[in-house]
């Protein structure tokens, strides 16, 4: 019974890619994201997996990056989207609130060229970046190789990236991919498959040093408690 609703409860983790737009008729981030191991992705990190893609127009990421956090309340969020300009897998480390002046699929642009998500002008991820990129290029990916950023370049890539980040930025990354000619999108499914990896070693050794934290506290308290109650005991016998 227990393994069942350790089964039924597993922290999802949740994996976005982008659908056609402009020159990208086929998305070398969602041909990437679907084709990721989702079975020895749960199995290995005992999570559920969720793909999911998205299209590439403002309003659809306001109104489903929200909801997606809403609904799923997911371990780890990474958006995934090409660029045009990489040469190997790019990892974000920010993303702006303002300044979004290019049209979307639909000719769309946001209103005051600025996300509606409420946050900082600029928003960091508290993953630390360096040592993914590190940990990343050290493990020998499939001839794969890794750099950080601080441009995601103020488009729909940008703009997911800031919307997730206001929601919860101590779980939340976004990769930029190269074009399916530099890195094939088995290859690249590879690499996104190791920066979970990486990324969830950091979350729950986080999260396991926060429990501890808890526990010191609560233990701290009770100790104090029980000082407490001695010393009245103590006054009141006097």
């Amino acid at each position: 019974m227990s393994n069942d609703l350790d089964y039924m409860f597993r922290p999802i983790v949740l994996v976005t890619g982008f659908g056609p737009f402009a020159n990208h008729p086929v998305n070398a981030s969602w041909e990437a994201v679907r084709r990721m191991d989702k079975d020895e992705i749960e199995r290995k990190h005992n999570v559920e997996f969720v793909p999911m893609e998205i299209s590439v127009t403002y309003d659809n990421v306001d109104e489903y990056v929200p909801a997606l956090w809403e609904t799923y309340e997911p371990q780890l969020m990474i958006h995934v989207g090409v660029s045009s300009v990489a040469t190997c897998i790019t990892l974000e480390k920010q993303a702006h609130r303002k300044g979004y002046k290019r049209t979307d699929y639909c000719d769309q642009l946001p209103e005051n060229h600025t996300c509606p998500a409420e946050g900082a002008i600029r928003m960091h991820t508290r993953l630390d970046v360096e040592r993914i990129c590190e940990e990343f290029n050290d493990g020998d990916v499939m001839n794969t190789s890794a750099v950080t950023s601080l441009d995601a370049g103020r488009y729909l890539c940008e703009y997911i990236y800031y919307t997730s980040l206001t929601h919860d930025n101590t779980r939340t990354l976004f990769v930029h991919v190269p074009d399916m000619a530099i890195y094939p999108s088995d290859i690249t499914a590879k690499a996104l498959e190791k920066i979970i990896e990486l990324c969830l070693d950091q979350i729950r050794g986080k999260d396991k040093i926060k429990d501890l934290s808890d526990k010191l506290d609560d233990v701290c308290v009770c100790a104090d408690n029980n000082v407490d109650k001695e010393r009245s005991l103590q006054n009141s016998s006097d």
